[in-house]
């Protein structure tokens, strides 16, 4: 688990991917997580599963929670495998939670932990022209726009990339 100050950053677990795809709205342990709480991430989940033992989470990713609440705010995490020392991350909150800066929070976390991943040295994202806010914290946790590129199911898109090694 991570703790930033108004978020807990939980291992996304195999318990937490079924009962997502199984129930519209549910309570783990003492997280409440509404209806379509993992956005369009849920569509990976059945890969996770099968590629999950029994009691591990999935490396690099996190159900996001508002500590003061307890609500599972969003998702947040590692696309895949690091290669050649990077590793793309992706990050998506309910619209609800928006606009509270609980992103930006969330992704200055994640950046913290890949810094202790040996096999990790720069991080890569995504985000279309036209998600304003995404871009916004990408700049804000130090990413650099690297170009723009053609993506089959998005349309262009902007690349990113910040190096942790520095501090």
């Amino acid at each position: 688990m991570i703790q930033t100050p108004r978020l807990l950053l939980l291992p996304l677990t195999r318990d937490v991917m079924l009962q997502t795809i199984g129930a519209g709205e549910f309570v783990s342990g003492e997280i409440y997580f509404p209806q379509g709480w993992a956005g369009e991430a849920e569509i990976v989940f059945p890969i996770h599963l099968m590629n999950t033992a029994e009691d591990e989470a999935v490396r690099g990713s996190y159900v996001v929670v508002e500590r003061v609440t307890g609500h599972a705010a969003g998702l947040l995490g590692t696309k895949h495998t690091p290669v050649g020392g990077g590793v793309e991350i992706g990050y998506g909150l309910r619209p609800e939670n928006w606009g509270q800066g609980y992103a930006t929070e969330a992704v200055a976390a994640l950046l913290d932990e890949l810094r202790g991943w040996p096999d990790v040295s720069m991080v890569l994202a995504e985000t279309r022209p036209d998600n304003l806010g995404s871009i916004r914290v990408l700049e804000k946790n130090g990413f650099l726009l690297t170009g723009r590129r053609h993506d089959p199911s998005d349309g262009e898109v902007l690349t990113w990339a910040r190096d942790i090694t520095a501090a």
